[in-house]
């Protein structure tokens, strides 16, 4: 059978918050739908995973920002920022897929630039920022 996840779960490192491994992965099933509607040529189910995509990463990011000020994490502004980014750029591409139904352009960004960023995301700020918060929880 045809391997059709951009990623798998045990591609995501996981990080010292049980809860939070929790949500990458239900956003990489998410994003993981997504790629198999792409390849099912499925435009209402691409138009409503992305949508569901959308939501769940507010949330996603919502939730990780207001850990990170409750706890006081040092380095909250870059992550902050990054979520910023990163949102903003989902944003866009949701935008230009609900305007254009360019299957090329949400393919590449599901397939390359959304999983490359999420595993170093994740590498990279999920694992400190989680550890950090963590302790903080463990300390009060």
């Amino acid at each position: 059978m045809e391997n059709k996840n951009v990623l798998h779960a045990e591609d995501i490192p996981q990080v010292a918050m049980d809860a939070m491994n929790d949500v990458h992965r239900n956003e990489l099933d998410i994003v993981n739908c997504v790629n198999v509607a792409i390849l099912d040529n499925n435009i209402e189910e691409i138009t409503r995973l992305c949508d569901s995509w959308l939501e769940h990463t507010r949330a996603h990011f919502n939730r990780e920002n207001s850990m990170m000020e409750k706890y006081g994490f040092p380095a909250y502004d870059c992550h902050q920022g990054e979520h910023i980014n990163a949102f903003e750029e989902l944003e866009s591409i949701v935008k230009a897929w609900k305007d254009t139904k360019d299957q090329h352009v949400l393919a590449i960004y599901v397939r390359d630039t959304w999983p490359k960023w999420y595993v170093n995301h994740i590498s990279t700020m999920d694992i400190v920022t989680s550890a950090f918060i963590k302790q903080g929880m463990l300390n009060e």
